[in-house]
């Protein structure tokens, strides 16, 4: 994204001299754009599908490598936040894959037979990318697969600042495009430092045009280079709250849009502007969610620190987490303040000459009282003429009229309605808006379109976009048999030839047997290798079994792991040349991962049994197996069983210990279900009822493993938080006990139990980054646990619910000798400090995480691994 007046990012001085090149630096100049210009003549013979192709395993090598590039642009760049650096790339591979993965680009695109009219795609040619400090992977990554998608080639001018992150990017992409079928030389860098080598690519006469994010002196150079282009302009956007605006949701949306990469995106909130009715309520608000309002010293300390010094921004407070920014500018606040509130005046003459009106790309806040709407949206207006025309605003009201007057009165491409303008203006996540990197600002700041980089360059087009929560969904197997004598419904399947999956551990404890009993079939042949946590090895060899001789129906009879292995055999038996490494992609959001699984309909049907009361494997669309020592998480409807049949009589030779560990498992899901960002009240019931029933009966059966009743409460309880999870899906703790357990081969519930106490206090207090989610805006998850422990525990108001909850899980856990740390577990100390980065980032990367209501940093991830080994009263080891 462009920036205000940073000369980081302008590579240029003020008069350019090509001339001054060496003879040896223009040679080599010649020689990239040549190659590249050879690479654009070849890439226009390639038809839509291998261009698709090479589109594809661009985006695929960019979301694997999301982490890793966050991770070197924090590096070099020193500002920023990570976490919010890996969800940019995701957006600029995952979303935007998945917004061109339909899109014709090549040849006939669109035929209007009722008009005649046919419009035919050609590639540009060479395209010269100029790319800014503040997104260094994530507008490489869009650059390029946009370029790549219309067969262009493209050569890249990073900022100096950030030449290495552009070359890491660059260098991943350039392996999978080739690889795919990409022309050599198609994509490419020119990290040279030399503002020379800039001027001189600007007039190159191979180059056809020039993309530029950047700062606004290299915009000008570019639009004055003679060459068709597209340039940005900066942002600083306004944000109008209605008295019809729902507070808390308004709140949260701006402190996730603001504290956003430490606010270094362009379109990112600027000022907000308040209605008097509501302003104190809103201001209060933001200070419970982690807002400081500053003195009007302290406003002052900040505009002498960022702009004291003319016309240029100090490098030093950008990007800057908001305590460390105000420590610079000679003041302190509360390490957990997110976000700096800075009291403007209301009078527009005296708003327009305050410091502080233009962009801040910090987390530093203006904040305006709006005597009434046309006054609130006269600031608006008054705002975007101070450097954010056509760029970037937002309305958060309940009334139409409103958003009607406030849409017509402002001159930005984007206006956002009720949604936060940071992450909503890049698209496809609060909106259907394209997801781009580069935000046009139509003739209003300098640029030819309104557009998120649309084809419709030579109009201002004004799009208003409301925000838009995609629709839920509920879904479960076919048929789920359930209390003692359920097994009896396996006489009404009709098969000849059964393969039953399973492990040692059941067919010792006589389950098979049984089973042979309610089966009416001629062969039952058995594959009894699964381990916990099977590999793809175990799948592998359960598949062979199944291609021997084919069977008409597959059991899985055991616990989660064996119930899981039989998915996995299922879907391999089915889908031969099914990719495990593609299955398990990482994603941001489900409904738009690149991972595609096969939806055709099931030759071989599945019935799960399960021995044991936890996992929930036999309603869930979920798989977990274990790829090159990580557990990896298969999740599609597709992988839920035909029919699920749970007999509690199966569960009645558990062994104890295999007893806690399941339940524990089982209340984990439910109250992890519970405040999800995608919990319903669908879902919200199963979990309500699972954990009333595994608080009264896993005690029960733990002091009486012959307690059929207990059993039985607990099978149900368990297939109940199954049910739950399979749509809700979990959180952080699956993510922390899937990261443990997998490195110390620790039993999985026993593991949750160990962490559970900790991520419900940790969820439950205000969170340091709120969790994008366009179906999640208030942050609900305390009030969550209260209704569920009220309904349990009791309560006369919602705290005294929730700590009774809590407390619940503490005493639970005790009652049943779960472990409290990691250290009573048996985990050495030393081991344990050396795989606390490597499990921190696994568990960050685990998709659980990707549905907790409140977004996990590395350093909170760290921190609740540690409180897990030490527990309280040792964390500060």
């Amino acid at each position: 994204m462009p920036k205000t007046h940073v000369d980081t990012e302008s590579q240029t001085p003020d008069h350019p001299r090509a001339s001054a090149l060496t003879p040896e630096t223009t040679v080599e100049v010649d020689g990239v754009v040549e190659r590249a210009a050879a690479a654009a003549a070849e890439f226009r013979t390639l038809d839509q599908h291998r261009v698709d192709a090479i589109v594809a395993a661009m985006a695929r090598a960019g979301v694997r490598a999301a982490a890793e590039l966050a991770a070197v642009a924090i590096e070099e760049t020193g500002f920023g936040v990570f976490e919010d650096k890996v969800v940019k790339n995701y957006v600029a591979t995952e979303f935007l894959h998945d917004h061109l993965k339909d899109k014709k680009s090549v040849g006939v695109i669109e035929e209007d037979h009722e008009r005649g009219v046919v419009r035919v795609a050609e590639p540009i040619g060479v395209v010269l990318a100029i790319t800014p400090v503040t997104n260094p992977t994530s507008t490489v990554l869009y650059k390029a697969i946009v370029a790549a998608k219309t067969r262009n080639a493209i050569v890249f001018r990073p900022s100096p600042v950030a030449a290495r992150s552009c070359e890491r990017t660059v260098a991943i992409l350039r392996e999978a495009a080739e690889a795919a079928g990409m022309p050599p030389g198609a994509l490419q860098v020119i990290p040279d430092a030399a503002h020379e080598v800039t001027h001189y690519l600007f007039r190159h006469r191979l180059v056809d045009f020039i993309w530029v994010t950047g700062g606004r002196k290299i915009v000008a150079l570019a639009n004055a280079a003679g060459k068709p282009g597209l340039s940005v302009g900066p942002g600083n956007a306004p944000i109008y709250l209605h008295r019809t605006a729902d507070i808390e949701a308004a709140v949260v949306d701006i402190l996730i849009s603001k504290t956003f990469d430490a606010s270094v995106i362009c379109p990112a909130e600027q000022t907000c502007i308040v209605d008097d009715a509501i302003y104190d309520a809103t201001v209060e608000e933001f200070r419970r969610m982690g807002a400081h309002l500053l003195t009007d010293e302290q406003s002052a300390a900040i505009a002498d620190f960022a702009f004291g010094g003319g016309d240029k921004v100090n490098l030093g407070a950008l990007g800057r987490p908001a305590p460390e920014l105000a420590a610079r500018a000679g003041f302190a606040v509360d390490p957990s303040v997110k976000v700096l509130l800075a009291p403007l005046p209301s009078d527009l003459d005296e708003l327009a000459a305050h410091p502080l009106v233009q962009e801040k790309l910090m987390p530093v806040l203006g904040l305006v009282r709006a005597r009434d709407v046309h006054h609130g949206i006269d600031a608006a207006v008054l705002v975007t003429e101070h450097g954010g025309l056509g760029h970037t605003s937002a309305v958060y009201a309940n009334d139409q009229s409103v958003v009607d007057a406030y849409s017509a009165a402002v001159r930005t491409g984007r206006i956002l309605v009720n949604a936060p303008t940071a992450v909503g203006a890049l698209g496809g996540i609060y909106n259907d808006l394209p997801p781009t990197f580069s935000l046009g600002c139509g003739t209003w700041g300098g640029s030819s379109t309104t557009e998120n980089v649309n084809y419709l360059q030579l109009l201002n087009i004004k799009t208003v976009a409301h925000r838009r929560s995609p629709s839920q969904w509920f879904r479960v197997p076919a048929n789920t048999f359930f209390n003692a004598g359920a097994l009896d419904n396996l006489r009404d399947v009709p098969c000849t030839d059964v393969v039953v999956v399973t492990d040692v551990l059941s067919a010792e404890r006589g389950v098979l047997d049984e089973l042979r009993a309610h089966l009416h079939a001629q062969h039952v042949r058995v594959f009894a290798e699964v381990e916990p946590e099977p590999d793809e090895a175990t799948i592998r060899r359960g598949v062979a079994v199944l291609e021997s001789q084919p069977p008409d129906l597959l059991i899985a009879v055991g616990g989660g792991s064996v119930i899981d292995a039989a998915k996995a055999i299922r879907l391999f038996h089915e889908h031969p040349d099914t990719d495990l490494a593609e299955l398990t992609l990482p994603f941001l959001d489900p409904r738009k991962r690149l991972a595609e699984y096969p939806q055709d309909p099931h030759t071989l049907r599945l019935v799960a049994i399960p021995t044991t009361a936890g996992t929930g494997s036999e309603v869930s669309p979920a798989a977990v197996l274990t790829v090159a020592g990580r557990k990896e998480t298969l999740v599609d409807y597709s992988l839920v069983p035909d029919m699920a049949i749970v007999d509690p009589t199966l569960t009645l030779s558990m062994p104890r210990a295999l007893t806690v560990d399941t339940g524990v498992d089982a209340l984990t899901h439910a109250l992890e279900a519970v405040a999800s960002i995608f919990a319903s009240p669908y879902t919200d019931a199963f979990c309500v009822q699972a954990a009333r029933l595994i608080f009264d009966a896993l005690p029960r059966a733990y002091d009486d493993p012959t307690d059929l009743a207990a059993r039985t409460d607990m099978a149900n309880a368990a297939t109940l938080a199954g049910l739950a999870f399979s749509n809700a899906f979990v959180g952080t703790n699956h993510a922390l006990a899937h990261a443990v357990g997998a490195a110390f081969g620790i039993a999985h519930g026993r593991v949750n139990g160990v962490f559970l106490p900790h991520t419900l206090r940790y969820n439950a207090a205000v969170p340091t980054k709120f969790m994008p989610a366009p179906g999640y805006s208030a942050y609900v998850a305390p009030q969550k646990y209260a209704q569920l422990g009220r309904v349990v525990f009791g309560g006369r108001d919602p705290a005294e619910s929730r700590r009774r909850l809590f407390q619940g899980v503490e005493d639970l856990l005790r009652k049943l000798g779960v472990p409290r740390t990691l250290a009573e577990i048996g985990v050495p100390e030393a081991e344990f400090l050396d795989a606390l980065p490597e499990l921190a980032m696994n568990a960050f990367q685990d998709l659980s995480n990707r549905t907790n209501p409140r977004m996990p940093l590395i350093s909170e991830i760290t921190d609740l691994l540690k409180l897990g080994y030490y527990g309280e009263d040792d964390h500060a080891h």
